[in-house]
C-alpha cells in the first residue's frame, strides 16, 4: 500500500474533538492512548483524504443551537446548487443567518405532519412563499411556541448550512466519530482493506471498504469482500455496518451482495457499551464469506427463468417505483429473455442499473442476496 494513501495511529486520533464528551469517551474506549503515542500506519489504504475533510473544525465546522420554535425565522429563500429552492433561516440571538438543505426542510415540519406539503410549496415558491409562511407561523409562532428544537448547523465553503433539526435529546453519532470507530474495528481483522467509496454531505456518509484479499473461485470469478458504512444523522436512528461481497464474474460482469442483517448501531444514548459489543460482529466476517461461497457456488450452476425474473421484476418496482423502473424496462427485458445467464450473470447484468438514491440502492444489493440465499434454501 503507498504511504501517502495512509494515515498512523497519531493522525488518526486527530478526528476526535477532545471537547466533547463523546468523543472523550471514544478516545478512552478505543485505544485512544495507545493510538496517539504512535506512528505506526494503519493497514487501511485510501482513508488520508477522507480522514483530513473530517478533522473537526477545519473543513465542516458542527454547531448546535437549542431554540424554542418561537426563536426560529425564516426570512427568504435562496436556489441551492443543485438547483433547490431552500429557506434562510434565522435564529434569535444569532448575527448570522443559515440555509437549509431539502432534508432539513423535510425534519422541520415533519413534527406537524406536513413535511411533503412544505416540499410541495417550496418546489412552486414562487407561488406559495406566502402560504408556507403562513403555515410556519400557525404552528411555530402561534399553536407549538415553546416546543424546544436542536438545530445542527455546519459550515461549508463558507456557506453556514442548517443540515438537521431534531429534538434536543437526540444526538447523532458524527461522521468524524464513525470513521475513527470503523477504521478501529477494521484494523482488528486479519486483513487488510482499502476504501474505494466515500461519499459525503450535510447530514450523512457512506463509505466502502473492500479486502485487500482477493479469492478466485473456479469457473466463476474472482471475490473479494469487506463493510458498507452508512451514517444518516438526520433521517436514521441508526448506522449501518453492512457485510458486502463484490463477485467478478467470468463474463466481465459484476455483482455486489449486500447482506441483510448488518451490524447496526444505535445512535448514542448514554453508554459505549453497546457500540463495542456490536462492532465485535465485524469479526463475523469470516463466517459469512463461507456462506455467500457456498450461495455463490449454487447459484453458478442455476439458470434464470421467466418466473424468477418476474419475481425479481416486481422486488425492484418495489423498491424504486414504477417510474424510475421504466427507464430501465427495455434492458431488464432483453436481459431477463436470455436463458442462458445464469443467476450471478443475472444479476451482474442488474447491476448496471443506475438508482440514484444511496438508502435504494442498497436495498438493491440486499434484494439480490436475499434471492440468492431464498434460492439456495429451497434446493436444501
Amino acid at each position: 500500500m503507498e504511504e501517502k494513501s495512509k494515515v498512523t495511529k497519531r493522525e488518526l486520533v486527530q478526528l476526535l474533538d477532545m471537547e466533547l464528551d463523546f468523543d472523550q469517551a471514544v478516545f478512552k474506549n478505543f485505544s485512544g492512548e495507545d493510538f496517539s503515542s504512535s506512528d505506526e500506519y494503519l493497514s487501511i489504504s485510501g482513508i488520508k483524504k477522507i480522514v483530513e475533510l473530517l478533522i473537526p473544525k477545519t473543513t465542516w465546522t458542527k454547531e448546535d443551537f437549542t431554540r424554542k420554535n418561537s426563536e426560529i425565522s425564516i426570512s427568504g429563500t435562496e436556489t441551492d446548487k443543485s438547483g433547490n429552492t431552500q429557506l434562510i433561516i434565522s435564529l434569535d440571538d444569532v448575527t448570522h443567518s443559515f440555509t437549509t438543505t431539502s432534508d432539513a426542510v423535510s425534519q422541520l415540519f415533519t413534527p406537524f405532519k406536513m413535511n411533503q406539503y412544505a416540499k410541495f410549496l417550496l418546489e412552486n415558491s414562487d407561488e406559495h412563499l406566502e402560504l408556507l409562511l403562513e403555515n410556519f407561523g400557525y404552528w411555530f409562532k402561534v399553536t407549538h411556541p415553546d416546543d424546544p428544537v436542536l438545530i445542527r448547523t455546519v459550515i461549508e465553503d463558507g456557506n453556514r448550512i442548517v443540515r438537521c433539526f431534531a429534538t434536543p435529546s437526540y444526538r447523532p453519532i458524527d461522521n468524524h466519530a464513525l470513521l475513527y470507530i470503523a477504521v478501529w474495528a477494521l484494523e482488528k481483522l486479519p486483513t487488510t482493506f482499502r476504501l474505494i467509496l466515500s461519499r459525503i454531505d450535510h447530514s450523512s456518509m457512506k463509505l466502502e471498504f473492500v479486502s485487500e484479499e482477493e479469492i478466485s473461485l473456479d469457473g466463476i470469478g474472482k471475490l473479494s469482500y469487506g463493510f458498507t458504512l452508512v451514517n444518516s444523522e438526520s433521517k436514521e436512528k441508526t448506522v449501518g455496518f453492512y457485510p458486502t461481497f463484490d463477485l467478478i464474474n467470468m463474463d466481465g460482469t459484476s455483482t455486489t451482495l449486500i447482506m441483510d442483517k448488518p451490524i447496526t448501531i444505535v445512535h448514542r444514548g448514554r453508554s459505549l457499551n453497546p457500540i463495542i459489543e456490536r462492532l465485535q460482529e465485524v469479526n463475523d466476517i469470516r463466517h459469512h464469506l463461507d456462506w455467500v461461497i457456498e450461495v455463490i457456488k449454487i447459484a453458478n450452476k442455476a439458470k434464470i427463468d421467466d418466473v424468477f425474473a418476474f419475481k425479481v421484476q416486481q422486488a425492484i418496482i418495489k423498491i424504486v417505483g414504477v417510474r424510475e423502473f421504466e427507464k430501465f424496462s427495455n434492458k431488464f427485458t432483453e436481459i431477463s429473455s436470455n436463458n442462458t445467464f445464469n443467476l450471478l450473470q443475472f444479476f451482474g447484468r442488474l447491476n448496471e442499473m443506475n438508482v440514484s438514491d444511496e438508502d435504494e440502492a442498497i436495498k438493491v444489493k440486499v434484494m439480490f442476496w436475499k434471492f440468492l440465499e431464498n434460492y439456495k434454501k429451497s434446493k436444501d
